[in-house]
């Protein structure tokens, strides 16, 4: 039997920044949505492609940057080496399988950065495995690095059109 999806809403909008008393609303709807999901998407670019990857991510408090860990001798390590601009995708849609209109999905845009001052590492590797216990082995491997994502602005999507940008600086 075929699923009956609602139909997509259509609202006509641009980004829009949100006013003050809109600001701490969409602060805790980014934040709730980053707690609440345990992977993320993360895009990447480098020789001559873009690549989008798998991550295990947590963000920290302030939503001013994103943790995640790779092993040193992959494709994501060598991308961000050689360009630091990346993108993450968040989103629940495994939640709202039948209801596109409830779906919420954030990009995230920043610079990644490798991590290799060890209170640095440590303080990432921790927030990941925080969230991620069962990580803790391979985080904590001698062949994975701790990447970190210093966050520009997250552009957050509901109601399958109506998209927010937010600056956590």
């Amino acid at each position: 039997m075929a699923k009956i999806y609602e139909e997509p809403l259509y609202i006509d909008v641009q980004k829009n920044s949100p006013r003050a008393e809109e600001a701490k609303a969409l602060e805790n709807d980014i934040r709730t949505l980053c707690q609440s999901q345990p992977f993320a998407v993360l895009a990447t670019q480098g020789k001559g492609i873009t690549k989008a990857s798998l991550i295990s991510f947590a963000v920290s408090d302030d939503l001013k940057s994103i943790v995640f860990a790779t092993p040193l001798h992959s494709a994501k390590a060598d991308f961000i080496a050689a360009e630091e601009n990346v993108s993450i995708l968040v989103d629940d849609r495994s939640l709202q399988q039948d209801r596109i209109n409830q779906i919420s999905a954030l990009t995230i845009v920043g610079k990644a950065k490798v991590l290799s001052d060890e209170e640095d590492i440590s303080k990432g590797a921790e927030l990941l495995t925080e969230k991620h216990p069962y990580l803790k082995a391979f985080v904590m491997a001698p062949s994975t690095i701790v990447i970190l994502v210093e966050v520009e602005t997250y552009l957050y999507v509901k109601k399958f059109q109506e998209v927010w940008q937010w600056d956590p600086r």
